[in-house]
């Protein structure tokens, strides 16, 4: 804290979420023209954004230079935390785990999961133009999902003929971040190819493991595995004529994980990743502005073990009924995931202040779990038709109200309304949403059952076939004041979740204690669940060489746990796990351009407070800095470098909690890493 509070008090607290900041004397009035369209699924200038929607631009992202999305997300936005792990990012948005936060790339959601939890290294944070976060219930628009909010990462685009680009960074323990793009384009065509690989040997922060309820030394566990993924994205358009273009794209992921054994550390397989994707889409200009847009995708995610040792199972073949025995080498599917996805949308500018969105979307998920679901495999579908309309009243006043109407295979129909107003007084904009949010329980969450080892212990994680949707109501107010160099956000909000669904713990089942399992959760229903809080943004660009910026979020979320009864915290209020009530992050910049020559130098800090946890301890709270010096030394109509080099955790500060423990931050302590980008382009006839 000794860091924190001369920081705050100098700086405000500044979102970078709301803009990035360059070094010109109009850039607050530049950024406020970004144009953003998640809030309401068609285009505005984010300062007439009639949904208040912040943006992290690719000029923020350049200059922070995070390792992954996790670290760009976290250390820019103050109302996001992550807590990854080999499962993937564990997000917290104003107090609410991934599970209620809807990820899309370019407007389309992310299929696949493990443990309930994204795994975001399939976006290559080289390729990011911007991302766009709309927080509070988005049903009426998304559809399930979205009663946290929204992030929407949209990825660069081909805009120039011909275009080779290539990233390199590098950086403390084997950190490797290649990306590589090739874009051509003439009148009729436009493709964009990217390639990447992602790799790091992985650290360990403690040799200490709480194992068997025992405090061991010597773990051979460590914070973060080596692994490896790589990345394949094509993405095509083609212009039929002036009113017709026709898309299609297509991705492949993988990741290698890799675990170490030890004495009393028995992992005999590592993990590998396995993502595709495919879509198709068009789009049909009618008159004015009006258009009619279809869109098609099909998305497969698998995890399987890949066996380093034999194992014998507890699961037997059903046609020999013999114990299954896997074998090194062995690669054994333990998930997969697929989602086809239908939609078909219009945009109407009905006068020019009235815009009427309509649309239809059919969504259907399957998932394969051999040994985990009683019947190996289990989909479910989803239809809805939602229809939202923006009305400018007069200049200063717009109010948008939507409406969808859910029809879900197991829970029948539902209706998620939402309304948002703005107001424009002079320099400051008011706005105000009440939305309703609806989530249907995940098939993981109704029929998956799973024995594993986890935090250490060996736990047992069940299903529930009777769980009920999850409803929320949630309101916010804002008040947003914009001039030139300034720029300053209040906004407070309330989001109240009825039926939350959590893995809650219960008596261990006789079967599960000849396993010698030594903890049992399931998926159940809570009596209530409520996050409120405020976030606090601000900007100042004091020179036109200097700028602060900040943001801060406090939040409380709390749930009535309805789990075993002879719990001590049943029916009673207690933090939602994962969350913190206090997060910070703040930036200075400095920059000065010469005739061939540009320096920009930032210093970015992030402070979080502990976060809470039912079983196996708090997260510690902690703060860290880092500083990031880009220089650009060629920019010509053909030929652009950039060279990036910084410290990470500047103070060296490492969360040494034993393993079995809950972690507060997961960095290995100071790092140093450099990047290079070189990219060529021509746009001569």
């Amino acid at each position: 804290m000794k860091y924190l509070l001369p920081v705050l008090l100098l700086m405000g607290t500044e979102s970078l979420c709301a803009q990035s900041i360059l070094n010109k004397d109009k850039e607050l009035s530049v950024s406020l023209g970004e144009v953003v369209v998640t809030g309401t699924g068609t285009e505005h200038y984010l300062k007439d954004a009639p949904v208040q929607t912040e943006v992290i631009t690719g000029k923020a992202l350049d200059n922070y230079q995070g390792r992954s999305i996790d670290d760009l997300l976290g250390g820019l936005c103050a109302s996001l935390s992550f807590n990854s792990n080999d499962m993937g990012s564990n997000i917290q948005l104003n107090g609410l785990n991934n599970d209620y936060i809807l990820i899309l790339i370019n407007g389309r959601r992310i299929n696949g999961d493990n443990g309930g939890q994204n795994d975001l290294n399939l976006i290559n944070v080289a390729n990011i133009e911007r991302i766009e976060i709309v927080k509070g219930a988005a049903s009426s628009l998304y559809g399930s999902d979205a009663i946290a909010g929204v992030i929407n990462i949209i990825t660069k685009k081909n805009k120039d003929k011909f275009s080779a680009s290539n990233n390199t960074r590098i950086g403390s323990y084997g950190d490797v971040n290649q990306y590589n793009q090739i874009g051509f384009k003439n009148k009729k065509w436009n493709s964009n190819t990217s390639f990447s690989v992602k790799h790091t040997d992985g650290w360990r922060n403690t040799d200490l493991e709480y194992y068997h309820y025992e405090l061991r030394e010597g773990t051979v566990t460590r914070t973060v595995n080596r692994n490896t993924n790589f990345n394949l994205r094509e993405e095509l358009t083609y212009k039929v004529n002036k009113k017709l273009t026709l898309g299609a794209d297509a991705s492949y992921y993988q990741k290698n994980m890799y675990r170490l054994r030890g004495a009393y550390k028995y992992a005999l397989n590592d993990y590998f990743y396995r993502n595709q994707s495919y879509g198709a889409n068009a789009r049909y200009n009618l008159s004015g502005y009006n258009y009619l847009s279809a869109e098609v995708s099909y998305d497969r995610y698998q995890y399987y073990y890949d066996y380093t040792a034999r194992e014998i199972t507890d699961d037997f073949d059903k046609e020999t009924g013999r114990r299954i025995t896997h074998y090194p080498g062995d690669r054994i599917l333990q998930t997969q995931q697929q989602q086809v996805l239908a939609l078909v949308k219009g945009v109407f500018y009905l006068t020019e202040k009235n815009i009427l969105s309509v649309g239809l979307e059919h969504k259907h998920d399957f998932l394969k779990a051999p040994h985990r679901i009683e019947s190996e495999d289990a989909s479910v579908f989803t239809s809805s038709v939602y229809a939202q309309d923006e009305w400018d009243f007069t200049e200063r006043f717009n109010v948008t109200a939507g409406v969808r109407a859910v029809y879900h295979k197991e829970f029948g129909a539902k209706l998620t309304p939402k309304v948002s107003a703005l107001y424009k007084l002079g320099d400051f904009n008011l706005r105000g949403t009440y939305s309703y949010g609806f989530k249907a329980p995940t098939l993981k969450e109704l029929y998956y059952n799973y024995v594993g080892n986890m935090m250490n212990k060996l736990k047992s994680y069940y299903g529930n076939k009777d769980l009920k949707p999850q409803t929320s109501n949630y309101g916010a107010v804002s008040v947003e004041y914009n001039l030139p160099k300034f720029r300053m956000s209040v906004t407070g909000y309330y989001n109240r979740i009825k039926d939350m669904i959590e893995l809650t713990p219960i008596p261990i089942p006789a079967e599960d204690k000849f396993l010698e399992v030594q903890e049992a959760k399931q998926y159940k229903n809570l009596a209530k669940a409520r996050s409120f809080g405020a976030d606090v943004d601000l900007s100042y660009q004091i020179l036109p060489s200097l700028t602060v910026s900040g943001s801060y979020s406090y939040v409380d979320a709390q749930a009535q746990y309805a789990g075993d009864p002879s719990d001590a915290n049943y029916m009673k209020y207690v933090p939602i796990n994962g969350s913190s009530k206090h997060n910070a992050t703040w930036k200075a910049n400095w920059g000065h351009g010469w005739k061939l020559y540009q320096l920009d130098v930032s210093i970015y800090g992030k402070y979080q407070s502990t976060r809470y946890y039912l079983t196996d301890g708090n997260g510690d709270g902690y703060q860290t800095w880092r500083i990031n010096t880009s220089h650009s030394v060629l920019n010509t109509k053909k030929w652009k470098l950039n060279i990036n080099a910084g410290i990470d955790n500047i103070f060296n500060y490492v969360d040494r909690t034993p393993f079995g423990w809950n972690h507060g931050s997961t960095t290995p302590g100071r790092t140093y890493y450099a990047s290079v980008t070189v990219k060529f382009q021509n746009n001569s006839k």
